[in-house]
């Protein structure tokens, strides 16, 4: 009897063996992942597609409406400043003897204050002081019409003319823009195109636009002409024609 309980005995081993290393290998497989299972890797997302690059700008940005691109300014004892304004850099240049000069925006109080540490130029509104170091400061003004001009010439314009009754200007270019503001400046009307020629008179241009039924020419002579209300001296005189009215003043070639 002794070998049948041997044998039995190692057969109920064998089957608790067996069943140990089912429950193992059972458990293995259900951790494992799969290709298909949840923990298997996602498929890349996309980026979402990148926003076109902005060029930066080429410095012809215009600076805000009321602010001019170029001053000029009087100032006590005969000194006549001419500034540039770099309002995208918050800073200005000086036209000195010794050539241009930079100078940052620094902190003030009140109105707009410009300095390297040598020159310091301090404007509020019409008003300005221009100081040296070292020296004493001086009291400038602006000079609103040659201002004009100076921002015009900034901005690419060839020829500038002014009229009166009722005040208006001209200002021919840059390009092809040709723009007739009238009525005290209540009026404005501004062509992209315009075509040219010559006048039939010496040293004569003629500028004419055309937008629908709105039809403008201006001519420009080199001719002495003096202004009919300030009696400023200009170089050329300039006539127009817009609206079935004509309108005669002076102007100044800016390049």
């Amino acid at each position: 009897m002794r070998p049948s309980v041997t044998a039995a005995t190692t057969a109920a081993l064998l089957l608790v063996a067996h069943a140990m290393l089912t429950g193992c290998d059972r458990g293995s497989v259900e951790h494992a992942p799969t290709a298909t299972g949840p923990t298997a890797p996602a498929e890349p997302v996309p980026a979402p597609a990148a926003s076109p690059a902005r060029s930066p700008g080429n410095g012809d940005v215009p600076p805000p409406e009321g602010v001019l691109r170029a001053y000029v300014w009087e100032c006590d004892g005969g000194l006549t400043l001419r500034m540039k304004n770099l309002y995208r850099e918050n800073a200005i240049t000086l036209e000195m003897h010794e050539g241009p000069r930079k100078l940052p925006l620094v902190v003030s109080a009140s109105g707009a204050r410009y300095s390297d540490g040598s020159l310091t130029f301090w404007s509020k509104g019409s008003t300005a002081t221009f100081e040296r170091a070292g020296s004493a400061p001086v009291q400038c003004r602006e000079a609103r019409a040659q201002s004009l001009l100076a921002d015009a010439r900034e901005r690419g314009v060839h020829y500038r003319g002014i009229g009166n009754e009722p005040g208006w200007t001209v200002e021919v270019g840059p390009g092809t823009r040709l723009e007739f503001v009238t009525n005290y400046g209540q009026e404005t009307h501004t062509f992209g195109t315009m075509t040219t020629g010559g006048g039939d008179e010496i040293e004569a241009q003629v500028f004419i636009a055309e937008q629908g039924a709105q039809r403008l020419e201006v001519k420009v002579v080199k001719e002495a002409c003096a202004d009919d209300m300030s009696g400023e001296a200009f170089t050329h005189r300039m006539q127009v024609e817009f609206g079935g009215r004509s309108y005669r003043g002076c102007a100044t070639a800016l390049d």
